[in-house]
C-alpha cells in the first residue's frame, strides 16, 4: 500500500538515470558547432508552451531542465503505486472552443491531446460562521454558471442583483478575451494587431485593464460577507484580496471555469509535460535533462548607427559543468529572481527590473502534505477541490487558509484501488521549516 505521507520524490524523478544522462550526451553531440534558433531555461509549463510553439512554426529550439523531469510546479513523482501531483491538480486551458484553452492549443501545436476528466465544480468553499450563516458559509462553484449563481444568492438573496452584474462585468471580460489570439497582453505590437482585427474587443479590455476586482464588485455588492468571499474566490489563486487582483484576470478565471471548465488529465498532473515535451521532440525540438544553466552568455554589439549607443544581446548558455551552447535568443522559463540574480551578469540587468526588486511584496511559500488514506473515510459526495477558512481575518495568514485536493476522486488510477490521495496545503514562510530537528519538523 501507500505510505500514511510523503514528503519527497523517489529516485525515478529525483535523480540522473542513465538513458537520461545519455540522452543528455546525444542531445550535446548535436549542439557542437549549433547556433539553435532558441535556448529555453526552464521545462515549467510557460517554457514547454513556448518551446512547442516556435517548433510548430519551425523554429530549432533546445530546452535545458535541471531536473530529469519536465513540469516545474506541473510535475510529478511515484511512490508505492501513487502518482503525486507537486503543485495545483486545478487545471485550466483544457476546454475544446474558444481561445482560452491554452493547454489544449499548445499541445494540439505539437500534434498531442490528452484525455481528461471534467470536474463537476471548481471548488467547495467550506468558510467562516457569521450570523447569516452560523454553520459557516459553504458554497459549491460549479461548473454550470447558472448552478453557481443560483448557488451564491442562494446564500444571500439580498445580493442577487450584485452578483449577477459583477460577474456579468467578469463575463464582458472573457468574452473579450476568448475573441483575441491570446498572445501577451503587455506587448504594444500584438495589440495593435488585434485592436484592427477586434477594436470593440479591445476598447473592452483597455476600460477594465486598470481596474481591479475588488473595486467592480463594490459598486454592486454592499454585503461585506459576500465582498469577503469575492476575496476568498481572488486570492485562492492570485494569493492578494480582491482589491489588489486586476480585474482582467479575475475575468479570465472567474468564466473560464465554466466555458472551458476544470478538467484534470488521466494519469495525473504530471503527464501533461511529459506529453508536450514528448511533442517537442517529435517536432525537431529537444529536451535536455540534468542540464543545470548557471549563465546567460551575452555580447556587446555596436551602435547600429552613429550617435546609438551600444547594445547587449543574448548569445547562448552556461551550464554547471562549463559546457556553453549558442543561440540567436534565449527565453528564461526560470524566476525573475533567478534569471536576474543568478543568470544574467549585474551589469546587463535592466533598470525596469531593479525597480522591480525594489518594490514588490513578498508572499509566503506553501507547505504540503500528500497523503494516502482509505477510500472509505472519503464521502462519495466530496468534491476534488475545497478550500477551509475558519476566521475571515486570517485569509491571508500564513496557515490561515487550507487547501485540500483529492485528485482521486476524478482520476482512481492515480492510487491504487481502495485508497485516496489527500494534497493537502497552505501558505507559510520557508524561514519556519529551516534548520528544524526531525522532532520539530513532525
Amino acid at each position: 500500500s501507500c505510505p500514511r505521507a510523503s514528503a519527497s520524490p523517489s529516485a525515478s524523478s529525483s535523480s540522473a538515470t542513465p538513458s537520461v544522462l545519455q540522452r543528455k550526451k546525444e542531445i550535446l553531440r548535436e549542439s557542437e558547432g549549433k547556433v539553435w534558433d532558441a535556448i529555453v531555461i526552464g521545462s515549467g509549463m510557460g517554457g514547454l508552451t513556448t518551446a512547442a510553439k516556435m517548433v510548430a512554426k519551425g523554429a530549432s529550439v533546445l530546452v535545458l531542465e535541471k531536473y530529469v523531469i519536465p513540469g516545474g510546479s506541473a510535475g510529478y513523482y511515484e511512490k508505492e503505486g501513487c502518482v503525486f501531483d507537486v503543485g495545483s491538480s486545478m487545471m485550466f486551458g483544457f476546454g475544446d472552443k474558444g481561445t482560452t484553452n491554452l493547454l489544449t492549443r499548445a499541445l494540439s501545436s505539437v500534434g498531442k491531446s490528452m484525455e481528461t476528466v471534467p470536474d463537476p465544480a471548481q471548488i467547495h468553499y467550506h468558510l467562516p460562521r457569521s450570523r447569516a450563516h452560523a454553520d459557516g458559509l459553504k458554497v459549491i462553484v460549479h461548473r454550470e454558471y447558472a448552478a453557481f449563481v443560483d448557488e451564491l444568492a442562494s446564500k444571500f438573496p439580498h445580493e442577487r442583483e450584485g452578483i449577477e452584474k459583477f460577474y456579468g462585468d467578469c463575463w464582458t471580460v472573457f468574452d473579450a478575451l476568448n475573441s483575441l489570439d491570446l498572445k501577451s497582453l503587455e506587448e504594444p505590437l500584438y495589440l495593435l494587431g488585434e485592436f484592427f482585427k477586434n477594436p470593440v474587443g479591445c476598447l473592452q479590455l483597455a476600460w477594465f485593464l486598470p481596474q481591479n476586482a475588488g473595486d467592480i464588485a463594490r459598486k454592486y455588492i454592499a454585503d461585506e460577507e459576500l465582498l469577503s468571499f469575492i476575496d476568498m474566490e481572488c486570492y485562492c489563486w492570485s494569493t492578494v484580496k480582491a482589491q489588489v487582483t486586476p480585474m482582467i484576470n479575475a475575468g479570465m478565471v472567474f468564466c473560464d471555469r465554466h466555458y472551458g471548465g476544470i478538467n484534470y488529465p488521466k494519469g495525473g498532473v504530471g503527464r501533461i509535460p511529459l506529453v508536450m515535451a514528448e511533442g517537442i521532440e517529435e517536432n525537431g525540438g529537444r529536451v535536455m535533462y540534468a542540464a543545470n544553466v548557471t549563465k546567460i552568455l551575452t555580447e556587446d554589439k555596436p551602435p547600429a548607427s552613429e550617435g546609438e549607443a551600444p547594445s547587449t544581446s543574448a548569445v547562448g548558455v552556461e551550464l554547471s559543468d562549463g559546457t556553453q551552447l549558442r543561440s540567436k535568443t534565449v527565453i528564461s522559463n526560470a524566476t525573475r529572481w533567478d534569471t536576474f540574480k543568478r543568470l544574467v551578469d549585474d551589469t546587463h540587468v535592466p533598470q525596469s527590473e531593479r525597480d522591480f526588486f525594489e518594490r514588490y511584496k513578498k508572499s509566503p511559500s506553501f507547505v504540503t502534505a500528500h497523503i494516502v488514506v482509505d477510500a472509505s473515510v472519503i464521502s462519495e459526495s466530496t468534491y476534488c477541490h475545497n478550500i477551509v477558512l475558519e476566521d475571515w481575518a486570517r485569509l491571508e495568514d500564513p496557515r490561515g487558509t487550507l487547501f485540500v485536493s483529492i485528485p482521486t476522486v476524478l482520476d482512481p488510477s492515480v492510487a491504487p484501488e481502495g485508497q485516496h490521495i489527500v494534497h493537502a496545503f497552505t501558505p507559510d514562510w520557508i524561514e519556519s521549516w529551516q534548520d528544524l530537528s526531525a522532532e520539530e519538523y513532525r
